[in-house]
């Protein structure tokens, strides 16, 4: 089962934006960062990229989680 949570993000200007993040269905016990299926921000979905960062296809944005 997925699930869907509100967690915030840090783009590479240190701006921090509201996100949803949908979480695979793993262990509860499987750390959080390697549980996200995909971010979503302002509408995109972006998969992770190497080093746990979410790389936007639409803009020049790098997410990483900066809280969950």
């Amino acid at each position: 089962m997925t699930k869907m949570i509100d967690i915030k993000v840090k783009d590479q200007f240190s701006q921090i934006l509201d996100a949803k993040a949908l979480l695979r269905a793993a262990p509860e016990t499987q750390e959080l960062f390697r549980r996200i299926e995909h971010i979503v921000v302002d509408g995109e979905v972006i998969l992770p990229s190497i080093e746990l960062l979410f790389e936007s296809r639409n803009s020049a944005s790098i997410y990483k989680i900066v809280e969950a």
